[in-house]
């Protein structure tokens, strides 16, 4: 019988990405049904809640290398269960995470106290996100990175097509189509919680990019001192310094292993003037909002 590895090298590259996706989810649901019923674990410490395309990949898996660091089950990187399976209960969603005899444990071995975390980036676009974050972790610590929405849109797109999400390639016809495909959506989000939209989570190219009213309802929900924002071009230019001061809101002892990948990485495409006319300004007001609203260096205004 012909290996699996070797079915998949026969098909597209976006295909290969969605098989694999769903057989590890498969393999993680399987693993959750005893955790479930188990009562004693905790919330996790920390979530990087976005914004997509702006680099949360690459920052959780820097974080993972520090010893303190403990994996999720199946060293899941984004639980999603404040944005696409809120349906499946809280105790599905503290399954992901290591028990109180294993943090304890853990703890006894590296020396120092455990940190638990997740990054799912959907979590700060989701109108329900930030609500249900905050009624269900209200202790937990949260991490934002913004991108210059520019170049993040450009990625978003690039990304979808990629992965066979996104089948209109040109970008201008792709923005030309995108409140139409999210009209309502919000609305039909918030007032049905079991709702998951497909055009919400991969056709919100310039949405995304609001950074200014995403980070408005995520303070509604949050005190300040649980939220650190940072500019991906900030996170990016001086990783050292950034991943110490990430480190250390987060309760980690900055170590030398986490230093900072590419992953995820887009193609470079340079897009027409025209459309970087649009997106500027598509993105002037809400840039100046966000400079009034966050004390932090905005590379990109």
């Amino acid at each position: 019988m012909m290996k699996l590895e070797t079915l998949l090298d026969r098909v597209p590259t976006a295909m290969r990405q969605s098989v694999r996706r769903n057989g590890r989810r498969l393999l993680l649901e399987a693993s959750l049904v005893a955790r479930k019923r188990e009562t004693d674990r905790p919330p996790p410490d920390f979530v990087i809640v976005g914004a997509q395309r702006c680099g949360t990949t690459s920052l959780f898996r820097a974080l993972a290398k520090h010893p303190a660091m403990m994996s999720n089950v199946l060293d899941a990187k984004g639980v999603h269960y404040f944005d696409t399976d809120f349906d499946r209960g809280l105790p599905w969603y503290l399954s992901h995470f290591p028990s109180r005899s294993d943090r304890e444990e853990h703890a006894a071995k590296v020396g120092q106290p455990p940190v638990v975390g997740e990054a799912s980036p959907y979590y700060l676009f989701h109108p329900a996100g930030a609500e249900r974050m905050g009624r269900t972790i209200p202790d937990t610590r949260l991490v934002v990175l913004l991108r210059n929405p520019i170049k993040r849109a450009i990625s978003h797109h690039l990304h979808m097509v990629w992965e066979g999400h996104e089948k209109v390639e040109d970008i201008d016809k792709a923005l030309d189509l995108e409140a139409t495909r999210l009209s309502g959506i919000e609305e039909q989000l918030l007032a049905d919680p079991s709702m998951v939209s497909r055009d919400h989570q991969h056709y919100s190219y310039m949405a995304r990019g609001h950074y200014a009213e995403q980070l408005e309802r995520l303070f509604g929900h949050f005190d300040r001192d649980k939220v650190l924002v940072m500019a991906t071009e900030t996170l990016t230019g001086d990783s050292q310094a950034s991943m110490e001061k990430i480190q250390r809101f987060l309760g980690f002892e900055p170590h030398a292993a986490t230093d900072l990948g590419k992953r995820n990485a887009s193609a470079r495409f340079e897009p027409r003037p025209e459309t970087l006319e649009r997106l500027s300004a598509e993105f002037a007001e809400s840039n100046k909002r966000l400079a009034e609203l966050v004390d932090i260096e905005i590379p990109w205004l």
